[in-house]
């Protein structure tokens, strides 16, 4: 009896731990699609040709990885704000605040940096153009977004 009970829960085990995986597999791939859809996006609407392309990229998505890591630090203090911000200490919420002003200046900072990056490899007018193209890959996203919940 024992030796079934085992058998059953390694059972449920490895099927667990295929489901996992086959989630996740699908998860990398509409992670695939989405930035190919964005390399597209933003290759078309800046007009990029191939070689300012290859120079571009590498370096758009270095910047994108601090400017996600600078939005987690700041999406953490807001949801830490959010759950309890009643019961810090002045001391913490102070402490709180003086880190969302430096992430602020990291911010500018890391535009400062990458702005003058960008203009290494583009001319100023492309990219000034790529911060319009950020904000309307993000409208594009959510209109994706409406579009498959409206078909649902």
């Amino acid at each position: 009896m024992n030796l079934l009970k085992l058998l059953n829960v390694s059972t449920l085990s490895v099927l667990m731990l295929l489901c996992t995986t086959v989630a996740n597999a699908k998860s990398g791939i509409k992670e695939d699609k989405l930035k190919a859809k964005k390399v597209a996006f933003f290759t078309q609407k800046l007009n990029l040709n191939s070689e300012e392309a290859e120079v571009f990229w590498p370096v758009y998505n270095e910047y994108q990885e601090q400017k996600e890591n600078l939005f987690e630090q700041r999406k953490a203090i807001h949801e830490q704000f959010a759950r309890s911000l009643h019961k810090m200490p002045n001391k913490e919420v102070e402490e709180s605040l003086y880190k969302l002003m430096a992430i602020s200046k990291d911010e500018a900072t890391l535009l400062e940096t990458y702005v003058t990056k960008f203009k290494d490899i583009l001319p100023d007018k492309k990219v000034a153009q790529l911060f319009v193209v950020e904000e309307d890959y993000k409208r594009f996203l959510l209109q994706q977004i409406r579009n498959t919940s409206n078909h649902r």
